[in-house]
């Protein structure tokens, strides 16, 4: 079988979570299927760094058409057809949602990490907004063979809101990479220290800095806590955070330090006493796996697909509620058995959670559309 990949989101110099979804999705399909081709399709105008995948059956073919004209061509004229671009596939697995058009008898997969720009159109920009519109103006979801998320909530989200079947919805939950686990060499937590001017005793919030990360309210608890702990708010700009830019300005003991390289990640978590992550609406949220993996107790949002990852390892908080938000700060500063205790059930629970696992489910997916 001839498996087609849209590996477009691969494309990004900085990976955030779809990026990361798709890269450790793949490379565990790839070390678990020996037997189909996979063609990886991109299309970039100017020169990208790709990852190296190094099997005998994965192969790259890429375009060099304007962005901006290919996408309008794939959603209002439906060419060219993805498919027979890359010189034919029986099925065709999207990471994430994004233009295409396919050939009737090609089988589209295509996987939905959640439909936040449904819910919370408010957290977007216009350009955003726009291009998700048009999207499901393509219809992409409904003509799909099967649709891939990561959460029952986001199930639930997909037959509530965009009406989708829900026999054709298949749950994979994420993984997390083995690099990420608790780090005590000190040697390696001081030279990530350094490198980002951490100081010595810190709450984590990670997430790309916008609107639908709960930051502001997360700065405004942080606040009014009488510590000499910092807050460290790290992640990649994003957008509509000029906000989150000035709030942290005011306050001394937080910290900005902006995109994290992934190998520096296991020791960032590591180092923090907990991280704090109430955000308003989450497909999955890999960092709360990532956190339980490296041994730090969670601070989430009680909403979405939070609970359903982070379980009782760790503090459920009303992601409006600024109060309870501190109170759950505290309770982190404060209570090292609650603390530790915490940390003993997420290293359980992670175990739960295995990229080879999301491929195998994957890949079933594809064995039943032969």
């Amino acid at each position: 079988m001839k498996i087609g990949v849209d590996a477009r989101c691969l494309m990004d110099e900085q990976y955030s979570g779809v990026s990361w979804y798709a890269f450790n999705l793949l490379k565990a399909l790839f070390e678990l299927d020996r037997q189909n081709e996979y063609v990886l399709f991109y299309n970039s105008s100017k020169p990208v760094k790709l990852p190296d995948f190094d099997r005998f059956n994965v192969s790259w073919r890429g375009f060099r058409y304007p962005n901006k004209l290919f996408n309008l061509s794939l959603n209002f004229l439906g060419r060219p057809r993805l498919d027979k671009l890359i010189g034919g596939c029986d099925i065709f697995f999207s990471p994430n949602l994004h233009f295409a058009s396919l050939s009737a008898e090609c089988r589209h997969v295509v996987a939905v990490h959640d439909l936040s720009f449904l819910i919370y159109p408010e957290f977007f920009t216009f350009k955003q907004r726009l291009w998700h519109k048009l999207i499901l103006r393509n219809k992409i979801l409904e003509r799909a063979a099967a649709v891939v998320v990561d959460s029952d909530n986001t199930k639930k989200d997909l037959v509530d809101l965009a009406k989708i079947t829900s026999e054709k919805i298949h749950v994979c939950p994420l993984g997390v990479s083995r690099a990420y686990q608790q780090i005590d060499d000190a040697t390696e937590l001081d030279k990530v220290k350094q490198k980002y001017g951490l100081p010595d005793n810190f709450i984590l919030s990670l997430g790309s800095l916008e609107p639908r990360k709960n930051l502001i309210s997360v700065i405004k608890a942080f606040v009014k806590i009488d510590t000499e702990v910092s807050l460290v708010i790290a992640g990649a700009s994003g957008w509509k955070n000029n906000r989150v830019k000035v709030l942290a300005a005011q306050d001394q003991r937080i910290k900005l330090i902006g995109y994290i390289d992934e190998a520096d990640k296991p020791a960032l978590y590591s180092l923090a006493q907990s991280l704090v992550y109430p955000s308003f609406y989450e497909g999955f949220g890999l960092p709360i796996v990532e956190a339980m993996a490296c041994g730090t107790p969670v601070i989430a949002g009680a909403n979405s697909s939070q609970g359903e990852v982070l379980g009782d390892t760790g503090l459920l908080v009303d992601a409006y509620d600024v109060a309870e938000i501190r109170r759950a700060m505290e309770l982190m500063l404060n209570n090292e058995n609650l603390r530790q205790e915490f940390i003993r059930r997420g290293l359980e629970r992670v175990k739960l959670f295995d990229w080879k696992d999301t491929a195998q489910k994957v890949l079933q997916i594809f064995e039943a559309l032969k």
